[in-house]
């Protein structure tokens, strides 16, 4: 089946707010992230449950479910932002309306633990969602460089976004090209075995993560491996792994030889350091995108077709 891509976003088109996951941390950061869109000249709709506080969830999972079905099965809305991540969209993932995605396909944005919706939306209906700044993060800070114009350009350009301006570094060499799948490393593997696992064949897997001890990686890692997650892959793509550094005092080994040792004989190429994750200017990339990498003397990340159609 070939990626389903959502439309192109344009100037006064509505923009979707959801909280799948968590509710924000600081107040006033949905304010100035929809100060940000309204700025561009987007129109904003917010989900009736946005405000909603449940421990750790932003309502209760039919409330967080209903909000996202909303705004997928409303027309008028062209692109939907989460709110922030933090934990629960994974409890939410057996209520979305997938044949309403289907018959309306739009711009879906968010990572964390928004993973697991967009890696579900690829499953269950070849979605082409972005790795991307959330509302209480990116969007309330104001995006400004080049992480803000390559979010742009995928979101709004039926162009190719080709190659990315990103300082990279090459771990195993070689050339490839698949679909990008992945997200946040944590989430990529708790998915595992479940029926919103994507089937990894073919693809480039990309990897960010954050407050994770080396061991936990490896345990991460290992548990994919073992799953069978790497057996046809193409390619690998690390992004940043921040506040992953070992404990100290204590004996431990180092993210790179973890990565190393997972990953590092599958004979596949392996790009590392892209600027992705849980860092200040974040690349966004495409979920379920054709990609290609060359992990080589000048190593480069090409997105050869569109995003958005």
């Amino acid at each position: 089946m070939k990626p389903l891509k959502p439309p192109a976003l344009r100037k006064g088109d509505v923009i979707g707010i959801c909280a799948p996951a968590s509710p924000p941390l600081h107040d006033g950061d949905l304010e100035r992230g929809i100060a940000y869109l309204e700025r561009l000249g987007y129109r904003v709709e917010l989900s009736p449950n946005l405000s909603k506080k449940n421990g750790y969830l932003a309502g209760t999972d039919r409330q967080r479910a209903d909000d996202l079905n909303r705004l997928f099965r409303d027309r008028k809305v062209r692109a939907i932002i989460a709110l922030r991540g933090g934990y629960g969209t994974m409890r939410i993932l057996p209520m979305i309306d997938y044949a309403a995605v289907r018959k309306h396909p739009k711009i879906f944005v968010g990572y964390s633990d928004l993973t697991a919706l967009q890696l579900a939306l690829w499953k269950k209906c070849r979605l082409v969602s972005f790795a991307g700044p959330m509302m209480a993060g990116g969007m309330s800070r104001g995006l400004t460089g080049y992480a803000e114009e390559i979010f742009w350009r995928m979101l709004t350009n039926t162009r190719p976004p080709g190659r990315l301006r990103a300082r990279v570094s090459a771990r195993c060499r070689g050339k490839a090209k698949g679909i990008l799948i992945g997200g946040n490393l944590s989430t990529v593997s708790h998915l595992a075995g479940t029926p919103y696992f994507p089937d990894t064949r073919n693809c480039i897997l990309f990897f960010e993560e954050i407050g994770e001890k080396p061991y936990r990686i490896d345990r991460m890692l290992h548990q994919l491996k073992l799953a069978g997650a790497f057996g046809a892959v193409r390619g690998v793509i690390l992004g940043r792994f921040t506040d992953c550094e070992p404990e100290a005092g204590k004996p431990s080994l180092s993210i790179r030889r973890v990565i190393s040792d997972t990953l590092g004989g599958l004979g596949i190429p392996l790009i590392a350091g892209l600027r992705h994750g849980h860092v200040t200017g974040s690349l966004t990339l495409p979920v379920g995108l054709p990609v290609t990498m060359d992990a080589g003397k000048d190593p480069r990340i090409v997105f050869p077709w569109p995003a958005v159609s």
